[in-house]
C-alpha cells in the first residue's frame, strides 16, 4: 500500500473481498490506518471492518460498530429473494430496500451544513455507532423510486434513524463507512459529500512514497492503433453482452448474485470514456499495460461468444461467468488507471 493516501472498497462480496486480502492483507490495512491513511469503504467495504467473529471477516475487526439490518428470522421477502439476504452464520444479513433512500445528515463534521440528500441502496449496511459523535447521515425517509423488497412497514423498522454514513478513528487515520453508494455518478450532491469526507482528514504525504513507475506514451498513429483496437474488442463484448441479457438467469459467484445484466456496467464504464482518450494528445500508461488490456479485452469477446453459444444450446454457463466477470474486473480497473492517468497528463501539459 505504499504511496497511497486514501484506500477504497467498493461494493461486492464481503466474504469474497475478505477471503482475497487474506491476514496479510488486513494487517497491511490497519497499518496503512493507524499510521494515517484514509480507509473509505461503501456498501461490502463498509461492512468489512465491522465487528465480526465470522471466518474470514475475523481478520478486519477494526471498528466496534455493528449491523442493524442482521436478524436469525427473515421477514416475508415480497421480491428479488435472491437479492434481499445473504446467510451470516446463523442468521441474515437481509436488505429492505433497493434504489433511492432518502438521509439526513446529523450535523457531525465534515457534513456541516447539510441538510438532506437522496442516494441510492443496493445491499448496503445499516450501522449501529457506540458514539453518536460518529454518525453522519441517518436513513429517514424513501423515495417514489424506492424498490421494497419487503413490507415497507418492516422497511421504515429495519432503517429509519439508523446511521447510513459513519466515520471513526484508529490510530492516526479514519474510517469513513458508507451503506448506501455516496460515489454513484448519478447522484452529485453524495458525491460532493464523499469528496468532502476523503479531503477532511487527508495526510499531508504518504508515509512511504509510491515506488517509481516506467511510463510509456502513446501518440499519433501509435494512440489511434491502441485505441481502435480497444474500442474494436469492446464494441464486439457489447453487442454479444447485449444478445445474453435476452436470458433469464443468475450467476451465484461466491456470496454474491450476478445477472446479464452487469456485464455492460463493466463495459460502458469503459466505452463512454474512450472519446475521452481520442481527445488526448498522447496515453500515458505504466509499461505493459497496453498488453494486460489487448489480453483482457480478447479474454472477454470469447469468453462471451462461448457463453452465448452454450445458453443457445441450453447449457450451463457458471464457469464462464467465473472467468469472465475476472477479465471484466481486471480490463476495467487497467483501462480507468490509464484513462486518468492520460487525462491527468493532458491537464499538466495544458497548465
Amino acid at each position: 500500500m505504499h504511496g497511497l493516501d486514501v484506500f477504497v472498497v467498493s461494493g461486492g462480496d464481503t466474504f469474497g473481498v475478505a477471503r482475497a486480502l487474506g491476514r496479510e492483507g488486513a494487517r497491511a490495512i490497519e497499518t496503512f490506518i493507524r499510521t494515517g491513511g484514509v480507509y473509505v469503504g461503501s456498501c461490502a467495504g463498509a461492512y468489512l471492518p465491522m465487528r465480526s467473529s465470522k471466518e474470514y471477516l475475523n481478520w478486519f475487526n477494526f471498528t466496534d460498530i455493528k449491523i442493524a439490518n442482521l436478524s436469525k428470522n427473515l421477514p416475508d421477502i415480497k421480491r428479488l429473494k435472491s437479492k434481499a439476504c445473504t446467510i451470516y452464520g446463523c442468521g441474515y444479513v437481509f436488505h429492505a430496500v433497493r434504489e433511492e433512500v432518502r438521509l439526513r445528515m446529523t450535523g457531525n463534521a465534515p457534513f456541516e451544513g447539510v441538510g438532506e440528500i437522496v442516494a441510492p441502496l443496493y445491499g448496503g449496511a445499516a450501522m449501529v455507532a457506540e458514539r453518536p459523535s460518529e454518525v453522519l447521515a441517518r436513513y429517514c425517509g424513501f423515495t417514489g423510486k424506492t424498490l421494497f423488497l419487503v413490507d415497507e412497514g418492516e422497511a421504515e423498522k429495519t432503517l429509519m434513524g439508523r446511521a447510513a454514513a459513519i466515520t471513526t478513528k484508529m490510530g492516526d487515520g479514519r474510517l469513513f463507512l458508507f451503506g448506501p453508494h455516496f460515489e454513484h455518478p448519478g447522484f452529485p450532491a453524495a458525491n460532493e459529500l464523499l469528496v468532502k469526507a476523503i479531503l477532511w482528514d487527508l495526510r499531508d504525504k504518504p508515509l512511504v512514497p509510491k515506488a517509481a513507475v516506467e511510463e510509456v506514451h502513446f501518440v499519433g498513429e501509435a494512440k489511434k492503433s491502441l485505441l481502435r483496437d480497444i474500442k474494436r474488442e469492446i464494441s464486439n463484448a457489447r453487442i454479444v453482452a447485449l444478445g445474453i441479457e435476452t436470458f433469464s438467469l443468475q450467476w451465484k459467484i461466491g456470496d454474491k448474485i450476478y445477472e446479464p445484466e452487469k456485464i455492460r456496467v463493466f463495459l460502458e464504464a469503459v466505452w463512454k470514456r474512450l472519446g475521452g482518450l481520442e481527445r488526448c494528445g498522447g496515453i500515458c500508461m505504466e509499461k505493459g499495460s497496453d498488453t494486460i488490456m489487448a489480453d483482457c479485452a480478447g479474454r472477454i469477446v470469447r469468453t462471451l461468444r462461448e457463453m452465448k453459444g452454450r445458453l443457445d444450446a441450453g447449457e450451463d454457463t457458471f464457469d464462464l461467468a467465473t472467468g469472465l466477470f475476472d477479465a471484466l474486473r481486471r480490463f476495467t480497473m487497467v483501462f480507468l488507471e490509464v484513462y486518468f492517468r492520460s487525462v491527468r497528463f493532458l491537464n499538466q501539459e495544458q497548465e
